[in-house]
């Protein structure tokens, strides 16, 4: 029952991308979207658990999820325009890297040299499997569609890299626990998604606030808020090595469903270099979770 529960975050953050394409909108709509819902979900969770939030706690996580929303912004705008069976491999490899590197040269990760040398094996081997995914196999792509493919491949890096990052290891700089940082977060991504949407212009011209496709995509955010609580409960009973390995079969979820479900061409090469780099990205993320 324990591993059942594990996989619950699994589930619900790897049939995020396909919601949001169902649920339709513009990436700013489904952001808010997911946002508003996000937001409901950590009130819901400050409400039961009662956590001991400091300011510090609060500013930290506050950061954290508008790094988030930067991110997934990045993410949401790359599955129109690369697929979620690239993007997502892309994004959870990009999570995996700069979450550790940050964490070995700021928050003291990986200090014996047996650490080291295996968690920069496994950051290798995800950068691998996040190179195999951007392969296509089609050699008589036209330059044009290449340059595309690497200005919205290097948008996606830029955006999601830096934003997940942050996400990721803003809230380890107070030691806070997941049931303080997620309601401090949510708060974050929800001031954040708002901003977007009246600073950029070609965001405010949408007027997409509340739209009825951002209300809509209301539902995203739930569903993926309590994949996160889901998370918060499964690394109290698996602990946290096994919680975290469990809950990274999202990328599974997301990817092949990207393929099956909304029939992303993926043929011949194009498949085995997707397949080979998705499992590059576990067995890396498997192999970070268990040092320390």
């Amino acid at each position: 029952m324990d591993i059942l529960i594990g996989l619950i975050p699994a589930l619900l953050w790897g049939v995020t991308p396909l919601w949001v394409h169902f649920l339709g909108g513009k990436p700013i709509q489904q952001l808010l979207g997911t946002t508003y819902g996000a937001l409901i979900v950590g009130i819901v969770v400050w409400i039961v658990m009662k956590p001991d939030i400091t300011i510090s706690d609060f500013l930290w996580c506050f950061v954290g999820g508008f790094g988030w929303s930067l991110g997934q912004l990045s993410q949401y705008n790359a599955f129109r325009k690369l697929g979620v069976s690239t993007t997502t491999p892309i994004v959870t490899g990009l999570q995996l890297v700069g979450v550790n590197i940050v964490g070995v040269l700021f928050l003291g990760s990986w200090q014996s040299g047996f650490a080291k040398m295996v968690g920069f094996s496994a950051v290798i081997l995800v950068v691998i499997g996040v190179v195999l995914t951007t392969r296509t196999g089609n050699g008589s792509a036209s330059p044009t569609s290449k340059r595309e493919f690497t200005k919205n491949l290097i948008q996606l890096i830029i955006g999601s890299g830096v934003g997940y990052t942050a996400c990721s290891t803003f809230p380890k700089v107070t030691g806070a626990s997941g049931w303080t940082t997620f309601p401090s977060q949510s708060v974050g991504m929800f001031a954040a998604a708002v901003l977007f949407s009246l600073v950029i212009k070609e965001f405010r011209d949408q007027k997409p606030l509340f739209d009825h496709t951002t209300l809509r995509n209301i539902f995203t955010g739930i569903s993926s808020g309590i994949g996160t609580a889901g998370y918060l409960v499964s690394i109290t009973l698996n602990g946290v090595s096994t919680g975290f390995t469990l809950s990274q079969m999202c990328v599974v979820v997301s990817t092949f469903g990207g393929i099956v479900i909304l029939h992303e061409h993926k043929v011949g090469k194009s498949l085995v270099y997707t397949v080979c780099g998705v499992a590059l990205v576990l067995v890396g993320g498997i192999m970070t979770s268990f040092i320390r």
